[in-house]
């Protein structure tokens, strides 16, 4: 790497880092290109030579997060499924992983609720650039809930006739309902868990076999 590819690494990096402490607490709407600027120690004009808008950084910021949540769930998943390897399989151990991702990905979204409200619907706008990088990260989760689901299936505790990522969409859908409405309807976003459990306990409770 030559010396002005580093150089234009570690402001990157700088950028990042600086937008990543100042997105951390604040909505994008409050913080200023001069703020991000001056925590990353470039001018203003340096900056923009990075990015289009200030919106870039919380995609870019909140994206990285994302994925780095994702992959904390994953393997969490992972690790939960080994440790119940030789034990007797229920319904509702699968449905249990299925509404601990979830769970996590609540306390995820109240870290930072305007942020994560404007994260979600850029992955609606056609004309983001960036738009690829939110569909990738839905796909995960439904990926792993189908993956739950269908290993559930196979064991003989979940309904079989169910297509499970049908069921996985759902239960995606619900968690991204309940992020936008949150601010169109006033709710407290503290609430969102109790809003989203009882809607994937809706969709899920059903495919438990020998449930009343």
């Amino acid at each position: 790497m030559s010396a002005r590819e580093a150089s234009k690494r570690e402001r990157t990096v700088r950028i990042q880092q600086a937008a990543e402490r100042l997105l951390r607490t604040r909505s994008i709407e409050d913080v200023t290109t001069r703020e991000v600027a001056e925590e990353a120690g470039v001018g203003e004009a340096t900056l923009f030579r990075y990015i289009g808008s200030k919106h870039e950084l919380l995609f870019m910021v909140y994206g990285n997060r994302m994925d780095e949540l994702l992959s904390a769930i994953e393997q969490h998943d992972a690790m939960t499924a080994i440790a119940a390897a030789s034990a007797p399989k229920t319904g509702e151990h699968y449905l249990d992983r299925i509404l601990n991702a979830y769970r996590t990905r609540c306390d995820f979204y109240l870290e930072n609720p305007e942020n994560a409200a404007i994260y979600l619907r850029a992955g609606f706008d056609t004309k983001n650039p960036g738009r690829g990088r939110n569909l990738a990260q839905g796909d995960r989760s439904i990926r792993l809930t189908t993956a739950i689901l269908t290993d559930g299936q196979a064991e003989g505790v979940l309904d079989s006739r169910v297509e499970p990522r049908l069921v996985a969409q759902n239960c995606h859908a619900i968690y991204m309902h309940e992020i936008d409405r949150t601010p169109t309807r006033g709710y407290a976003p503290d609430t969102i868990w109790d809003r989203v459990r009882p809607r994937l306990h809706a969709q899920l409770d059903l495919l438990v076999i020998g449930r009343p």
